[in-house]
């Protein structure tokens, strides 16, 4: 039966993308971010999903929907920028074979993002967007909250859809942190949503949302979920008309919910601030600091899987040495670092600069046309799922997993809306209907309809 329901979700986007092509753009979101194929890996022997999506796509644009392209800027050429040096990094790999296999996925990735603004062109293909982005994550977050408050939790334990180490497989801290990346987009659509408005049993949804991913993101005992979680309580108490009502329930919340995750989170929680204490926090800051060493002999990179190379003697606190080798680098940052060197390092640091800026400038000249609030409160939202993946992205090895590339496509879409509102004269402001009730106001409305003499 999981089979089948996976099969028709598929198929049903894709039946609905010949009428619509931008729905084959939600397919191929959902295809990449679900992974269908790994909640059921049977199906992934049937049919290869992520490349049949996205050839499906690709035609479903070229033959239906060409009109009206986006103004594509310095971010789109950024990307493609980012995807050539990649390429190149990956020609002079330390290991070529595993460096090609994780260039296959991840060119693809960024490849895929530059075609997307011109699949997402209005608002309505825009927030569906989002809310694909939302539900693929939610799919995950929501069976981790509840399976973690019936037994607790725990590190490493796959608790969501899928089963094996992968992205929503153990690896608690990519989930943790998406988690709460996913928040402000959860308080937009709550604020601006035409596809699901606030009103009835989906208010209590979008109510119930930061309890989910709190539970959820803490029941995986993951520091990199805790230090999201720091950054958008932060941004959404800055954020807030009522600093001292959202503060007071934020230490509320607190209060209330730490001492509920028992004696073994507070243990793996507290090696945050002494990392030096617990050894897989330990490992990565040795893992670091080789990483830093292979970039100073590597300046342009030394392709995909590089960390596959590193091997350094850790000790314990009763002085006991064990070998370490081939750690994962825990970091997009360090990722990037040592895949691609201090090159790839800057253009990879420069996108998410120009994003900002972008995001900032649509804010500014979104001013003063409420037609376009919604605009401008999605380029407000955009920054600060932003922020919060920089802050969680930095003990996660996720610099080419899907989602922040999304993102960026989105900040492209939102650019070129905003180009497009350019042309057109902001719409004449309505009578005020406060106008109508001041003094003086009945005898005009009795004016106007006084019958003539």
């Amino acid at each position: 039966m999981q089979a089948i329901f996976l099969v028709g979700c598929w198929l049903s986007l894709i039946v609905l993308g010949c009428a619509a092509p931008f729905v084959m753009g939600l397919a191929y979101i959902w295809v990449d971010l679900f992974r269908p194929h790994d909640v059921y890996p049977a199906l992934g022997q049937l049919l290869p999903f992520s490349l049949t999506t996205a050839v499906l796509t690709i035609g479903a644009y070229l033959v239906l929907d060409r009109r009206d392209p986006p103004r594509l800027g310095l971010l789109t050429a950024l990307l493609i920028v980012w995807a050539g040096w990649i390429t190149l990094t990956t020609s002079w790999a330390l290991f070529p074979a595993s460096a090609w296999s994780k260039w296959d996925w991840a060119f693809k990735t960024i490849l895929f993002t530059t075609l997307l603004p011109f699949l997402f062109r209005s608002r309505i293909q825009m927030e569906a967007a989002l809310l694909v982005i939302l539900c693929c994550i939610a799919s995950n977050v929501l069976p981790f909250a509840i399976k973690s408050a019936l037994s607790g939790g725990g590190y490493g334990r796959a608790l969501g859809l899928i089963d094996n180490n992968g992205v929503w497989g153990g690896e608690g801290s990519t989930l943790g942190t998406y988690a709460f990346v996913c928040l402000p987009l959860v308080a937009y659509l709550q604020r601006h949503s035409l596809l699901a408005p606030a009103r009835g049993w989906l208010r209590w949804i979008y109510l119930a949302a930061p309890g989910i991913a709190v539970i959820g993101a803490f029941g995986t005992f993951a520091r990199a979920a805790l230090i999201a979680c720091f950054v958008w309580a932060a941004v959404a108490w800055w954020q807030s008309r009522r600093k001292l009502r959202v503060g007071i329930t934020m230490v509320v919340a607190a209060v209330a919910v730490v001492p509920l995750m028992g004696d073994a989170w507070l243990a793996r929680i507290s090696t945050t601030l002494e990392p030096r204490q617990e050894s897989s926090a330990n490992t990565r800051l040795l893992v670091w600091a080789w990483t830093i060493d292979l970039a100073n002999s590597h300046p342009a990179g030394a392709g995909f899987t590089a960390y596959l190379g590193n091997r350094f003697v850790e000790r314990d606190l009763n002085g006991q040495e064990t070998v370490e080798e081939a750690r994962a680098f825990h970091s997009i940052y360090f990722e990037v670092l040592g895949e691609h060197g201090w090159i790839g390092l800057a253009i990879f640091l420069a996108i998410f600069a120009v994003f900002f800026l972008d995001m900032r400038r649509i804010r500014r000249q979104v001013r003063g046309r409420p037609d376009l609030e919604w605009l401008g409160d999605l380029a407000r939202t955009l920054s600060h799922c932003m922020l919060i993946f920089m802050a969680g992205g930095a003990f996660i090895g996720v610099a080419f997993q899907p989602l922040q590339y999304y993102l960026f496509a989105l900040a492209v879409s939102a650019s070129a809306a905003l180009h497009r509102a350019a042309a057109v004269p902001a719409p004449a402001p309505a009578e005020s209907y406060v106008a109508s009730v001041m003094p003086g106001g009945w005898r005009q409305r009795a004016a106007q309809v006084k019958p003539a003499q």
